[in-house]
């Protein structure tokens, strides 16, 4: 997946949508919630395909990493954090453990 082409977070987005990335995740306090389905999924369960960091310098410097994911029923989408100072500490995490379960033995996903 080539995110680095973008340097715009919402052309990002769209493109993802156009390759079947259309559902949202947020984190809740029993794992993933996915808001087009309601389901809830450890983040274990969760795979990493690709993240990418977005800079934005007009006016307020601010920072969004965007994790593109697959869920384990099939859903794919995003998780996008605004690295805000004030963020939940379950979100960061949520990451690492989805992180380290990508680099584990045995579970590499598929090149694509």
């Amino acid at each position: 997946m080539e995110l680095e082409q973008f340097t715009d977070v919402e052309e990002a987005l769209e493109y993802l949508k156009q390759q079947g990335y259309t559902h949202t995740f947020s984190c809740c306090p029993e794992g993933w919630h996915c808001g087009e389905t309601k389901e809830i999924f450890w983040p274990e369960e969760m795979q990493v395909v690709a993240c990418h960091r977005f800079q934005k310098r007009r006016g307020t410097h601010t920072v969004s990493m965007l994790y593109v994911v697959d869920a384990p029923n099939g859903s794919k989408g995003i998780i996008l954090d605004n690295c805000s100072t004030y963020g939940n500490a379950r979100f960061g995490e949520f990451l690492v453990r989805m992180k380290l379960n990508k680099i584990q033995p045995g579970s590499r996903p598929e090149v694509r």
